[in-house]
């Protein structure tokens, strides 16, 4: 028996729901970095360092990428703090408190920082640097 087989053997619910998923989604996954062969794992619960897939088998999780998560998953005092911050509303679609206290709290830990925008995604990123390139230098867009 192969590792493939194996693999297929032990995941038979994954494999069902990446089938369903390659008739909805392109390539069958929602992220490019979740791309494996023959099937991506599809995950049901996760606590600690562990998840559970769909077939009930449980793994550590090894996923480096994702900030949000050095603290594993459903770790109690994330979990408390999200429950006390979803009490008090989840989108304010206006200035607030918390984030004047989390800019200060970064140019804090950034002394050389004299003014900050938080940015959303890499693009907005990207196009407020745009922004301030040209200011400095000068230069419009048509450059």
């Amino acid at each position: 028996m192969t590792i493939e087989t194996e693999y297929q053997r032990r995941h038979p619910g994954s494999a069902e729901r990446y089938a369903r998923a390659g008739a909805i989604i392109p390539n069958g996954v929602t992220h490019d970095g979740r791309f494996v062969a023959p099937f991506p794992l599809y995950v049901e619960r996760s606590a600690g360092a562990h998840k559970w897939d769909v077939d009930g088998n449980e793994l550590i999780d090894f996923v480096t990428g994702h900030g949000a998560l050095l603290l594993g998953h459903a770790h109690p005092a994330i979990v408390a703090a999200v429950a006390g911050q979803m009490a008090r509303g989840t989108h304010y679609g206006a200035e607030h408190d918390l984030e004047l206290r989390w800019a200060e709290l970064v140019m804090g830990m950034f002394p050389s920082i004299e003014r900050l925008r938080f940015t959303a995604s890499g693009t907005e990123a990207t196009m407020l640097a745009l922004r301030l390139a040209r200011a400095f230098t000068g230069r419009s867009a048509s450059m």
